[in-house]
């Protein structure tokens, strides 16, 4: 078996390795957009609440329970931010994982490229030393 048919199975787990870390970073990815429209939705809300506050649809028997709910929102619009930073750090991993796969699957094709040159350029050789000795053993007998 030549040099380049011994690792094609190296080659194909590290181009399966690949297709999972892109699996990963795609659903890391999902994950980011689903954190970050969550705190658009906290946002909303919150913005909501105010804007109730300040035209004055509140009652005043209320108005303590309507504050204390925007300050509850907005300090899970904090907890959320932290979320989505988690979320975009998680992507930044996932990403450079796939690129480190990608450069290694790469550097070894490269390799078996270079093996499969080789040994297609020594059986030319071979060829053409066979069909060296069969001219060289022609002339002789004739």
């Amino acid at each position: 078996m030549s040099r380049a048919g011994r690792l094609q199975p190296v080659a194909d787990l590290l181009m399966q390795a690949e297709q999972q870390a892109r699996q990963r970073l795609a659903l890391r990815e999902a994950e980011r957009a689903a954190q970050q429209q969550r705190l658009v939705d906290l946002h909303r809300y919150a913005d909501e609440y105010r804007r109730r506050i300040r035209i004055g649809s509140v009652e005043v028997a209320t108005l303590r329970d309507h504050q204390q709910f925007v300050a509850r929102i907005e300090g899970l619009a904090l907890a959320q931010e932290r979320a989505v930073h988690e979320a975009d750090e998680a992507c930044g991993d996932a990403a450079r994982e796939v690129l480190r796969c990608q450069r290694r699957a790469e550097g070894l094709k490269r390799l078996l490229g270079r093996y499969r040159v080789r040994a297609r350029e020594q059986v030319e050789r071979n060829e053409q030393h066979v069909l060296d000795d069969w001219t060289s053993t022609r002339r002789r007998a004739v």
